[in-house]
């Protein structure tokens, strides 16, 4: 009789260790970068400069996806949280000792950092399933989750309780810390030897397109970045509409506050649950499951929109989010070959990302025309279609489709190169 491998591993806890205290401080300095440029501003506009700066780079991922899978993974893991944690302690310094830095610097250093990030999303997406067996992904996942959105969540409360008493510079400076200790922390992770990526080497253009063409093999992969544009569609008009919505029923922005840390809340116990049922939790039907739940979630923000009704659909949301993003990552895990993860996690990464800002712009001129709860309907309707079709296209393809890439004669070699 075989046993079960274990969850826990030391090279798990010691990512488990470094996500949670990296995630925590960049909660905290999500707010404290903030209130650096408020401060020496006093414009909300240039604020939102400084924060399109980090995310635009996003426009890149697939080609930076797309030279991960030509590099060993601990290449771009710990040489972004590098940089990204010198860019931090630089902007943090300054604004210890100059008391003001120029916003040029403020949005240089968030550009290059959001270029870094281009880089370490799609490492991470690849490098996680070495860290466990393949029978421990789904819960592996789920904690992985649990314990980064725990540490957001305890970032996200005690962030403006540190920024007002501190000053931003100081929670800066520690998120800095927090990138260079994840980079000395990955030093003593071991990753087994990845294969390289099959065919004649190319140029990151064809990288990119042999990606696509591996994601076109599955209808269900094909549809894995749809889901995703899908929920940050929806997301997006909640994000502006809810804040409006506690000024109006009283609760104002510590009604707000609360809202978030429950939201945050439901997404660790989603991520405990996925922990907990493991592979008794098909990626497919928990998926579906989630965009339902989250469907009802802004169904019942319109047909109840007050302050007790809103919490409890927060809960929702958060533990629907959590059903809906780890399956998927799960799924990806197990479908693709090694070698194109990290191009394929980075289309998904794009796709997903562009839903929110384009949604913005298209809502931003109607928030203050219709009713608060026309736009959760929408946002529910929305997500309820999503599940739709994500059901349909999960029926229609029950077998596995064969994502298999040719060998290369280095790829028959035993793997004996040593861990990285």
């Amino acid at each position: 009789m075989t046993t079960a491998a274990p969850l826990l591993n030391r090279n798990l806890l010691i990512w488990l260790i470094g996500s949670a205290q990296s995630q925590l401080g960049s909660a905290l300095a999500s707010i404290a970068l903030s209130f650096l440029v408020l401060h020496q501003t006093g414009s909300a506009g240039q604020m939102a400069l400084t924060l399109a700066c980090g995310v635009g780079p996003n426009l890149l991922m697939p080609l930076a996806g797309a030279l991960v899978d030509r590099l060993p993974l601990k290449v771009p893991l710990i040489g972004a949280d590098v940089l990204r944690g010198l860019l931090q302690l630089t902007v943090a310094l300054l604004a210890l000792r100059l008391g003001e830095v120029p916003l040029w610097l403020v949005n240089g250093a968030a550009l290059i950092g959001g270029l870094a990030g281009i880089f370490a999303g799609p490492a991470s997406g690849a490098a996680f399933p070495q860290l466990v067996p393949e029978a421990q992904l789904a819960r592996a996942n789920g904690l992985n989750g649990s314990v980064s959105q725990g540490a957001w969540l305890l970032g996200m409360l005690g962030g403006g309780v540190l920024v007002a008493r501190v000053g931003p510079p100081v929670a800066i400076l520690l998120d800095g810390l927090s990138f260079l200790i994840m980079a000395a922390l990955l030093t003593l992770v071991r990753l087994p030897h990845r294969p390289p990526a099959t065919g004649p080497r190319g140029s990151v253009l064809a990288d990119v397109q042999s990606g696509l063409q591996l994601m076109r093999r599955s209808k269900v992969l094909s549809l894995v970045p749809v889901i995703g544009f899908v929920v940050n569609a929806a997301i997006a008009p909640v994000t502006v509409i809810t804040p409006k919505l506690m000024e109006t029923l009283g609760p104002g922005a510590g009604g707000y506050g609360l809202f978030l840390a429950i939201e945050g809340a439901g997404a660790v116990l989603g991520g405990l649950l996925i922990t907990a049922l493991g592979a008794r939790l098909p990626v497919k039907r928990t998926t579906a499951a989630g965009m339902v739940l989250l469907a009802l979630a802004y169904l019942l923000m319109a047909a109840w929109p007050v302050y007790v009704g809103l919490l409890g659909a927060a809960l929702l949301v958060g533990l629907a989010m959590a059903l809906v993003n780890t399956p998927l990552s799960t799924l990806m895990q197990q479908m693709v070959p090694p070698s194109y993860l990290g191009r394929v996690f980075s289309v998904l990464g794009t796709v997903a990302t562009l839903g929110m800002p384009l949604t913005l712009l298209l809502v931003a001129p109607l928030v203050d025309r219709f009713p608060v709860s026309r736009f959760f309907t929408v946002a529910g309707l929305l997500v309820l279609a999503g599940g739709a079709a994500w059901v349909l296209v999960a029926l229609a393809e029950r077998t596995p489709p064969d994502l298999s890439v040719p060998e290369t004669p280095d790829d028959r070699q035993p793997p004996t190169a040593p861990a990285l």
